[in-house]
């Protein structure tokens, strides 16, 4: 049978809170209400996840399940940027068993198919590295002609011919993905970044563990010059990853990760101002106005919740 469901959230940190078998750091890049919709279809051994993103956001996912997880892109009006590389319709991004990081932007479309491991299985395939795929694009059209089908029909109880119909619509999703990812030897990692977009986000990721290692607000003429670069070199980097300056950027990790101390960690009994000493933060009050800005609610309002 074909079983739909509805997830709509305007709270980062309740992201992928249903999803079993992953590992997620999400970073919210632009304020408000994240805006996130989610509509689900599954299906014997394979789901699909009709997305929109609100707000941007950098993301980091990491699939322990073992499950072919691929992401599709369908409408954007800005590129997202996958480890310092543009990403066109007309790509996947194969979340396979090693760590994908991304940037996707406000009014984001996409469609994500999960498979199972004994499903692929089934097909003589194993659950990729993963990394970004080029799909060809008739068999692409092919692929979410079927998904759309799949997606129209109305669930239902299980009965013989339900299970039936839900059982034929998986399998031609599964071929027809493979035959999009060119084959069961294509769904690889596609390794044709330039050596210039490597480099820029290997620079982001060491500037981002220099800035959370420390614990005072970031001064970016020292951090470059432990990085062994220039000021500008650094800016330029960091503002094509994420849209924002070293300072802003650096000051946007902190929240997020003020705000996960206050709902999942720490000791009960340390106070906020404490909590955000210990993250550089100084000015209480401004601090409070930006953590409105993006959470909707105050700090103290974050602790309270937490401690119900």
């Amino acid at each position: 049978m074909i079983h739909h469901e509805a997830i709509a959230t305007d709270d980062v940190d309740e992201l992928f809170s249903w999803s079993a078998g992953w590992d997620f750091e999400i970073v919210q890049l632009s304020p408000g209400a994240l805006g996130f919709r989610s509509r689900l279809v599954v299906l014997p051994g394979v789901i699909l996840r009709w997305e929109f993103w609100g707000q941007r956001l950098r993301s980091c996912h990491l699939n322990h399940s073992e499950n072919l997880s691929i992401g599709l892109l369908l409408a954007t009006e800005r590129a997202p940027v996958w480890k310092g590389r543009e990403v066109a319709i007309g790509q996947a991004l194969v979340f396979g068993s090693d760590e994908q990081e991304y940037v996707s932007p406000e009014g984001m479309h996409c469609l994500n198919i999960e498979i199972a491991r004994e499903l692929l299985a089934d097909w003589g395939l194993a659950a990729p590295v993963g990394g970004l795929v080029d799909v060809e694009p008739t068999a692409l059209c092919r692929l979410l002609a079927e998904c759309r089908y799949a997606s129209a029909l109305p669930g239902g109880d299980a009965t013989a011919e339900s299970t039936r119909v839900a059982l034929i619509l998986r399998e031609r999703i599964v071929a027809r993905l493979i035959e999009a990812l060119g084959g069961t030897n294509q769904a690889v990692s596609a390794a044709t970044r330039s050596a210039s977009q490597e480099r820029k986000f290997a620079l982001v990721k060491g500037a981002e563990t220099a800035a959370l290692a420390c614990s005072r607000e970031i001064d970016g003429e020292c951090l470059a010059a432990e990085l062994h670069i220039s000021q500008r070199t650094l800016h330029r980097a960091i503002k094509e990853w994420s849209g924002f300056g070293p300072q802003a950027y650096f000051q946007l990790l902190r929240l997020h990760r003020f705000r996960r101390q206050l709902l999942f960690g720490g000791a009960v009994d340390e106070s906020i101002t404490a909590t955000a000493h210990g993250l550089g933060f100084e000015n209480m009050g401004r601090l409070a106005r930006l953590y409105r800005s993006y959470f909707g609610e105050l700090p103290r309002e974050t602790r309270r919740r937490a401690r119900l």
